[in-house]
């Protein structure tokens, strides 16, 4: 899949801003940050040390978010069924280690 994301965290010089491709495989949610035909950097992220996850609706947008070691995911919506898709895995994923 592939959508826009904020990545915000106090470690990082400047947040980034810019778009991911991204996929869910064994509770692991991993992302290529890229801009244009250049990918930038590849994160790992293991779905059970996902926090605070929200859902939100702003000015019309879908938008969902979380945290991972100390930095805040913001994904915005930006296709049909996206946001579906990140909420199902994600949350599904995050609600089975409780």
């Amino acid at each position: 899949m592939f959508s826009y994301i904020e990545i915000i965290g106090n470690d990082l010089q400047h947040p980034f801003m810019g778009f991911v491709d991204y996929e869910f495989k064994h509770n692991v949610f991993s992302m290529t940050l890229v801009r244009g035909m250049r990918r930038l950097s590849h994160i790992i992220i293991p779905l059970s040390e996902v926090t605070d996850i929200k859902v939100e609706r702003i000015y019309g947008a879908d938008r969902i978010s979380f945290t991972y070691d100390s930095k805040e995911y913001v994904f915005i919506n930006t296709g049909f069924g996206e946001n579906d898709y990140l909420i199902d895995h994600v949350t599904k994923a995050t609600h089975s280690k409780s």
